[in-house]
Parts: C-alpha cells; structure tokens; sequence
C-alpha cells in the first residue's frame, strides 16, 4: 500500500502550476514597465466587464397581439377656441356599426377658456330641450312690430338706452327663428306694459326687447362680433355690466335658455332689470338668472371657446371620436364656427405611453423603437402640443395608428401602455357644419419590449477569459520583447 510519500509525489507528477524558485527568476526594468500597464489594463477591462455585466439591456419583438380587453380608454384634452361650450358635443362610433351620439360616459367635460366647468359634452345637454313655441296667437303678433330693430348704426345707441335690452340675434331663413318671431313681439309687448318707462335722467328706459337680422350684409361684422353661431341666439345686455374682458378679446353677456314662450321671456327679462336696479353682482361665467325660482337658472354667462377635457371606452375596432357643434334649437351660423383647436394631451388606455418612453429614452433600442424609423408622437403633460388651423367652416380629421406596447421588467409585473403615430388633414365639411374627426385604427400587432441581464455564471466565465487571456497575452509579449532587445544587445556588442 502507497504511504504518504508515494501519493505525494504522484500529486506533484500531476501539477500543472509548477514554479520556478524565486532565487533562479531575474526581474527587468522592461518586465516592470509592462506589469504596471498589464495592471491598469486589467483593472480597467474588470470594471468595464462588471458595469456590463450588472447593466440591464432591451430586447425588442413584434408579436401578435391577442389582448382579451374589448375596450380600451381614450383620454383626450383640447381646446377650441371657436366654438361654445353651449353647442360643443361629442360622438362616438366605429366601423362595425356602432354609433353613440347619446353617450352617457360622464367622463367628458367641458370648461369655458378661464377654467370655469361648463358641464358634460356626452349626453342630453341642459337647456337643448325641443321648444313648443305657445302661449302667443302667432297670426295676431306675426305682422306686429313691439321689439326695437337694431342694426349696426344704432346697436350701441339702442344698449345705452336701455338698463336691460334682450336681442334676438337671428335670420329670416332660420326655421327655430321664423317659430319665435311672433312670440318674441309678443313678449316685447309684455315688456312694454311691465316696465317703467324712464327711471333716472340718464337713461330712458328700463327694459326692452331688440331685434338684430344677422343676414343683412352691414349687420354681418356686429353678429360676429358677439360671437353669434346659431339663430336664434338671445343676449342679455345689462347697462351696468358691458364692459369688455381684455382676456378673450370680446364682450361677455348672458344669453338666454330658458322656455321659448312669451310670458317666460318677459318675466326673465323684468327679473334682469330688477337685479340691475337692486345692484347687481359682478357676472360669473357660468352663472345666469332664475327668473321663475324654481332653482334653474333660465340664462347662463358663456365666453368664446371651449377646453374638453376627459375620457371615452371605445370597442377594440377602428373608430373615430366626433366633436362637433349640436343642438335642437338652433340653426348653425357655420360662417362664425370654427374647429381650429390645440391639442393638450392625447394618449390610449389606462397608462401614459410616455411612462415606457421615460424608462427607455436612456438607452439605445433596436426594432420598433430604433431612431431611424422615428419615435411616436407624444402628447402628455402638456410637454408637447400641437396646434391645428385652417380656413373658417373646414374639418379636421386626425387619423392616428395606435401599437400596443408592453414593457416587461426584470423583478416587476409587465406594463401595457400604447404608443401612436399621428397624420392629419383638413377640408371642406360635406355637411357644412365643420367638425374635429379623431380616427384611431389598433395595430394587430404589439411591440414587446422585454429587460435582459447576464446570467451570473456567463458572467464570471467572460470575466475569466478576458482577464486571463489578457494577462497570458502580456506574459507571450513580454517575452518576445525581451528577446528582440536581447538579440539586438548581443550584435551590437
């Protein structure tokens, strides 16, 4: 049986590090000189590979996109700065079929250019009730004239006439108009007997009823000035508040909503008066008088321009988001109406896709989201808004192709969010009433987007090999150096 000796000589027989003893080794300057920068190369080749192997990196891939969702959420932020709250509506509908032009999502709303909430764009809309037009003998009023007709040579001098004056600003054509007509003469008349003809030394009157034809060509500029869209529109003028707000570069007055019938206006418009000459308080956007008590207010202060701001569920097909003026007691004065508008923020689903943006905009990304092929526009946090203007009466069509993306970290749940691009157009509207179409169209593919690291062992393995092919290279060149300048030193002497 081998002892200790014999099996420790037939371990040394197998050692492949044998060494040479420290006394037969001879050290050189050349030796010193490579060992420092074999140091600092190898120092620097461990740091750089443990910064590479400690870094996550992106795999990009195009799949299929079977998401089992139905819907998804469009979320949307604009404003108009033509068009009224008071008409500003909101349509859904999508290529299967399915149109929504009563939406009851209570997810869109509108504010007035200062931030006021002006209430819902979906659903029935307050105040845009069909109106029954009684309570007057329209052949006995139809060809009487009690309302002062105004033009735009005594429009001014009629309102300081007057405490209170309620215009109707309208058309002959208008067929909502042609149904008030008589019953407006009628509350003038109403007015007349009601209200105190002289009531200071400045002004005359107290209050009446005007009329002002927005067809008449010299009429044209005074209709626009006070932002008239629709026929028939009643502005309430109170002496004590015309004054202009420098902010929307116009006047703000009420205009009036409430029932179309004789004895409602004229009621309406005593209770304005009766307000002026109490002292009336400084007029609140969105604020208007109840003239019957019934805590409805039959009038509302409105300014020019209209913010939507909000959310819709719309089915995974493509479709379009409709934004257009509506109501069902008013004509269109389509020449004032304007869907040039801003866009503040518009994104798909529940999470911003500028979430994954932030998340992979430090790094370099090949695929789907490589640089040549151009990066989606974004609109969120108000960081990049786009403006859209075109000649008075056009549409606005923006179509926009919608990739689903899904970012899928190492050590957290995957995040789903949608990345879009966007091109847009404007024309002339078919139906003469000038709308903002959104056409949004889902890809069926999706973009994965998937966080990768080094597994440890790859790791260590690279590590080893390049540090030690490093410093077996330095060892091979140290020697061959050695040599050459040995060999020279030898033939010179």
């Amino acid at each position: 049986m081998a002892g200790p000796k014999s099996m420790s000589a037939h371990l040394r027989a197998l050692d492949m590090y044998r060494k040479v003893p420290h006394d037969l080794t001879e050290s050189s300057v050349i030796g010193g000189a490579l060992s420092m920068f074999a140091y600092f190369l190898l120092s620097l080749l461990f740091i750089w590979e443990l910064r590479s192997f400690l870094s996550v990196s992106y795999r990009t891939s195009i799949e299929v996109d079977h998401s089992e969702d139905g819907i998804f959420q469009v979320n949307f932020n604009l404003t108009i700065p033509g068009l009224s709250c008071e008409f500003a509506a909101v349509d859904l509908q999508n290529v299967i079929g399915k149109r929504r032009t009563d939406l009851k999502d209570r997810t869109v709303h509108k504010f007035s250019l200062d931030g006021t909430w002006q209430g819902l764009a979906t659903g029935k809309q307050p105040n845009d009730e069909p109106h029954l037009y009684e309570g007057t003998n329209k052949d006995h009023y139809g060809n009487q004239r009690h309302a002062i007709e105004l033009t735009i040579d005594n429009f001014q001098q009629g309102i300081d006439e007057y405490e209170v004056l309620l215009v109707d600003f309208h058309a002959p054509w208008c067929s909502h108009c042609q149904h008030l007509a008589p019953i407006f003469e009628h509350a003038a008349e109403l007015v007349k007997e009601k209200a105190p003809k002289e009531i200071d030394n400045h002004h005359r009157h107290s209050a009446a009823l005007a009329t002002v034809d927005c067809t008449v060509k010299k009429n044209i500029p005074l209709c626009k000035a006070n932002h008239i869209q629709a026929y028939p529109t009643l502005l309430v003028f109170r002496q004590s508040k015309n004054k202009n707000i420098e902010k929307y570069g116009m006047e703000i007055h009420e205009a009036y909503s409430g029932r179309r019938e004789a004895e409602p206006i004229s009621e309406f418009t005593i209770k304005v008066w009766q307000e002026v000459i109490a002292g009336d308080k400084e007029l609140q956007i969105g604020a208007g008088t109840d003239s019957t008590g019934d805590g409805k207010a039959d009038s509302v202060v409105r300014t020019r321009g209209c913010r939507l701001d909000g959310f819709l569920m719309a089915q995974r097909v493509p479709g379009k988001i409709i934004i257009h003026p509506r109501s069902q007691s008013h004509t269109f004065n389509t020449s004032l109406i304007s869907t040039d508008h801003q866009i503040h923020h518009l994104s798909f689903g529940n999470r911003k896709a500028s979430e994954i943006r932030q998340l992979l905009d430090s790094n370099k990304i090949d695929g789907a989201y490589a640089e040549p092929l151009g990066k989606p526009v974004i609109l969120a946090e108000g960081e990049d808004q786009i403006g859209f203007v075109s000649p008075g009466g056009y549409t606005h069509e923006h179509y926009i192709k919608v990739v689903s993306t899904t970012l899928k970290p190492l050590r957290s749940k995957p995040v789903h969010a949608y990345e879009y691009t966007i091109n847009s157009n404007a024309f002339e509207s078919e139906t003469g009433v000038p709308q903002i179409i959104i056409s949004f169209d889902l890809s069926p593919l999706k973009v994965v987007v998937v966080e990768e690291s080094k597994p440890w062992i790859e790791g260590i393995v690279s590590m080893c090999a390049i540090l030690g092919g490093v410093f077996s290279a330095s060892i091979i060149f140290e020697g061959v150096l050695s040599s050459a300048i040995l060999t020279v030193a030898k033939k010179l002497d």
